[in-house]
Parts: C-alpha cells; sequence; structure tokens
C-alpha cells in the first residue's frame, strides 16, 4: 500500500446570507447545524471530484480529512471584565476561545449572562487550577494563626494543608485573608464551617475575578 508524500490543503471562505433563526444557535450548534446540510454531497464530493482530477497526473488521495468552522458576522461582542467576571480561572487564550464559542443569542439580564458565560467557561476548563496560598485568621481560642494551603483558582475554595486540617477557626470572625503566592494580592474569604479536611474556606469568584490577572500570571509559571 502506497504512503502519502504531500499534504494538500483547499481553504474556502463563504460568506453566507442566513436566516435569523440560524443567527440565534450557539457555535457548536451552529457548526452542527452546517454540518448536516452541506453532508456527504459536499464532504465526500469534494475528495471525489479532486481525485479524478489528480489522477491526470498520476496523483491519488490517500486519505482525506476535513475541517468546518462557522461564525456569525453579526455576533454580539463582549466586554473583557464580563468574560474575566465569570471566568478568572482562564488564560487569554482560553478566554477568546470562550467568546467564540458562546457566539449567537445570548441572554440579555447581567446575572443570566454571568451564569452563562460560567457554565459554558466551567466546560471549556473544569479543571482545577491551584494557587499555594497562606490563610491568616483567628482561631477558636481567639489566638492569630497562618494557615497553609492551595487556593482554587477554577471555584474560590482553599484545601488547607496536611498540618493545619485540625485547627479550629473561631466562628464570625469577619472576613478572613488569604495570600496566594508570587501575587502580592490579599484575598478576602469567608469560613463557611468545618469538615474532616479542615476548615471551609472560600474565596469568591468576583474577588479571584477583581485580582485576575497576577492570580493567572502565577499560575501560568507554575501550573499547578
Amino acid at each position: 500500500m502506497s504512503k502519502a508524500n504531500i499534504k494538500l490543503q483547499l481553504s474556502f471562505d463563504l460568506d453566507i446570507e442566513a436566516p435569523e433563526r440560524l443567527l440565534a444557535l450557539a457555535h457548536e450548534d451552529l457548526c452542527k447545524t452546517f454540518s448536516e446540510i452541506l453532508g456527504a454531497m459536499v464532504f465526500q464530493g469534494l475528495p471525489t471530484v479532486a481525485g479524478k482530477q489528480l489522477a491526470k497526473a498520476g496523483a491519488r488521495i490517500a486519505a482525506h480529512h476535513h475541517h468546518l468552522d462557522v461564525r456569525s458576522l453579526n455576533a454580539r461582542a463582549l466586554p473583557r471584565e464580563v468574560l474575566i467576571a465569570a471566568a478568572p480561572h482562564l488564560t487569554d487564550e482560553e478566554l477568546d476561545k470562550l467568546a467564540y464559542q458562546v457566539q449567537g443569542k445570548l441572554p440579555e439580564l447581567p446575572d443570566a449572562l454571568h451564569r452563562h458565560l460560567r457554565r459554558h467557561a466551567l466546560k471549556l476548563v473544569g479543571d482545577f487550577r491551584f494557587l499555594p496560598c497562606t490563610v491568616s485568621a483567628k482561631l477558636s481560642s481567639g489566638a492569630p494563626a497562618k494557615l497553609e494551603g492551595k487556593l482554587n483558582l477554577t471555584n474560590g475554595s482553599v484545601l488547607i494543608g496536611e498540618r493545619d486540617r485540625q485547627s479550629r477557626l473561631q466562628a464570625n470572625q469577619g472576613a478572613i485573608v488569604v495570600e496566594p503566592a508570587d501575587t502580592g494580592v490579599q484575598l478576602e474569604a469567608t469560613c463557611a464551617g468545618h469538615t474532616l479536611s479542615g476548615p471551609v474556606i472560600e474565596v469568591s469568584v468576583m474577588q479571584l475575578a477583581a485580582h485576575r490577572d497576577p492570580l493567572i500570571q502565577a499560575w501560568l509559571r507554575n501550573p499547578g
């Protein structure tokens, strides 16, 4: 069986006037719809026609693959800060990808739009992204303490290190300070109680978004 020794790529950009019902589709659904519309007539037909032309030069198609992408030219542009507010754990490139994927009809109300973007962001990158951190809080005895842990940039939770998991924090002590390493950032957090894994420390997504740039930069230097 002969092996391919040339890679031929053909690229066509088609500007299409489409009905409004298609413009309302999300990016993934839009791509799926156009793939179904074009179907085998295009995806199998073009290699067949190309193969006949190549045969005239004594060449043949050993294998072929296709790639389809569709984007709306009327898509609503999302401000960067709106994307970051919903997905502070994403890198710049991932934020661009998120904006691309949610093209289509978007919720008008800010809260609904935030939830929509957050859901798609977690679908895009749902893995936990950790930064080492120090938690400054008061123990149940009233004594100040610094606990070692890891801040989860994906959801704002703090995983307390094994050394400090038995620590009991004072109830209703107000804001707790979380300092991610090598960022110069101080985040306000709350304690939602205690489990076998230690105090349940939580930083809001809003807090993460407000300091997103130094947090992401620190994570990129040492992904964890």
